[in-house]
């Protein structure tokens, strides 16, 4: 799912958590926001008829403190740590770059599952 480009309902997004607000600039939460919808018991559907318009710029207005995979491995690290489970040790294997950056407070994000009796991402404990 496109995190900048998708419609869900307010109320729903509101009590899905919003945006994790501790991720920087953009990357990841298309990723974090389909787990969360997935694991906390929602439907994400692709509608394949449904048209989008896009106007793309020709350079991008934000800067990157520290370049651009830092920003995203910072974003991934937390969905990981939030999201992953058992599968966090996995991604970092793939993804050491992930491992090293500071990731931020996670603990309100973790609450925010436990709150709403997310699954795990493992299919077999659904």
């Amino acid at each position: 799912m496109a995190g900048g480009l998708f419609s869900i309902d307010r109320q729903y997004f509101e009590l899905l958590g919003k945006y994790d607000e501790g991720m920087e600039i953009w990357g990841g939460e298309n990723l974090e926001m389909s787990f969360r919808i997935w694991m906390c018991g929602g439907t994400l559907e692709i509608v394949t008829c449904s048209h989008v318009g896009h106007v793309f710029r020709k350079s991008t207005p934000y800067t990157f403190p520290g370049g651009t995979s830092r920003i995203v491995n910072h974003n991934n690290a937390r969905l990981a740590d939030v999201w992953l489970d058992e599968w966090t040790d996995f991604y970092h294997t793939m993804n050491p770059e992930a491992k090293t950056v500071d990731k931020g407070d996670t603990e309100p994000r973790k609450q925010l599952r436990r709150d709403l009796k997310c699954k795990s991402i493992y299919l077999g404990e659904c």
